[in-house]
């Protein structure tokens, strides 16, 4: 059964008197373009942009938005709303929308703001099924300034997908987990549209957790002394870039904890992988039968560990595994594939980089992801200078995709 499509659109007020409030204005054009781009999505525009609307506060938008979350039915939630970032503090005991009028003829009064809560984060916290679209908008930023406070956004709110504006340059983006840019241009249109194309393709893809026990980590030293040269070469030589903003680098890399076992350790989640000699990672134990995952760290496994249990199994005599962010050279001979259906960490993602990995001498095997990365599979009969010297070879190391 195809999930609904929910689109929130329009601007919210914070009543201070009955006459006087606060507002974030926003009159439902972009939301209203979406919609008519998306065949059977559901449009809910707030009182500013449809006068029938029930949708007035922040509190009442939030208020719809768990009415959703209840609802299983929901599978995606589009938040275009412009919530206000900032209520009034009581001036005195007839604050609110039948608060005594105020007179002008008082003269200067003093109103203190403070921040509303922000509601966009809870919604993938309740509902990690959710697939979730947010917007961020800039003023007068630089295009990787926009990029870094979208990223930022996204990060922390748990977005599949967020689209950042500047209402200056009147530049656009479309940012991904995947820490990368798609459809940058000044034409408005032209964003919206493939914006929509991205959620109809990323929006049904398919994700499975697992289950965290909180342990001490794998240290880095216990991994296969050809791992660790590898990976120590990468973090040496800026194989995993942070300049994101929130400390951690895009990325994930892991190892069988024993040949042709299902089980292997794993990179960790929302780390910086540069630390991981101090760090240590995390164990991934796979039931088979129900394929069910159990994480075993001080942190979660990294959300490729998906794509590694697949590339592990269907590759039984391959034990190691290296996915970074830097571009590819030119002239290389390892085969690409698109990025841009697919969101790092769903279960397509990983059948599109199985499916068209290219072999290579010396134990190799490799896939570039198109503005995303490569992923290379090694065996440990393959000699780490090998594995070095093609990394060198292929791959621009010192420079993040984006």
């Amino acid at each position: 059964m195809s999930k609904r499509i929910i689109i929130i659109g329009g601007g919210t007020f914070q009543a201070i008197r009955n006459h006087l409030a606060l507002a974030a204005p926003a009159f439902g054009i972009t939301a209203r373009q979406i919609h008519s781009h998306l065949d059977g999505s559901e449009l809910h525009l707030t009182k500013m942009c449809n006068w029938t609307s029930p949708l007035v506060t922040n509190e009442d938008v939030e208020n719809f938005i768990d009415e959703l979350l209840l609802d299983k039915t929901v599978g995606t939630i589009i938040l275009n709303a412009a919530l206000c970032d900032y209520k009034a503090l009581p001036i005195d005991d007839n604050n609110g929308w039948h608060g005594k009028r105020l007179k002008t003829s008082d003269g200067n009064i003093t109103i203190e703001l403070t921040p509303t809560d922000k509601i966009i984060g809870k919604i993938r916290k309740a509902r990690p099924d959710i697939f979730l679209v947010g917007f961020k908008t800039t003023t007068n930023e630089t295009s990787e300034n926009q990029f870094l406070i979208a990223l930022k956004m996204m990060k922390k709110t748990k977005c599949n997908l967020v689209l950042a504006n500047d209402t200056v340059t009147r530049n656009n983006m479309i940012i991904t987990p995947e820490e990368t840019i798609y459809g940058e241009t000044i034409l408005r249109y032209s964003v919206i549209k493939e914006l929509c194309e991205m959620i109809l393709d990323r929006h049904r893809l398919t994700y499975k957790g697992g289950e965290f026990i909180e342990n001490t980590s794998v240290p880095f030293d216990n991994a296969p002394k050809s791992f660790q040269e590898v990976m120590n070469f990468l973090i040496d030589n800026g194989g995993y870039i942070e300049n994101n903003g929130n400390g951690f680098t895009p990325g994930h890399f892991g190892y069988r904890q024993e040949p042709y076992s299902t089980n292997f350790v794993s990179s960790q989640r929302g780390v910086n992988h540069n630390e991981v000699r101090e760090n240590g990672m995390t164990g991934v134990f796979i039931d088979e039968e129900s394929d069910s995952f159990v994480y075993m760290g001080d942190k979660k496994a990294s959300v490729g560990a998906r794509s590694q249990a697949l590339l592990l199994k269907e590759n039984p005599e391959y034990d190691f595994i290296i996915h970074t962010h830097n571009p590819l050279k030119e002239g290389s001979l390892i085969p690409t594939t698109p990025q841009k259906p697919f969101q790092c960490g769903s279960m397509e993602c990983g059948i599109n980089t199985l499916n068209n990995m290219g072999s290579f001498d010396n134990g190799m095997k490799a896939v570039f992801l198109e503005k995303h990365g490569i992923n290379l599979l090694f065996k440990t009969t393959t000699k780490s200078e090998d594995v070095i010297n093609f990394l060198k070879d292929n791959i621009e190391l010192g420079i993040k995709i984006r």
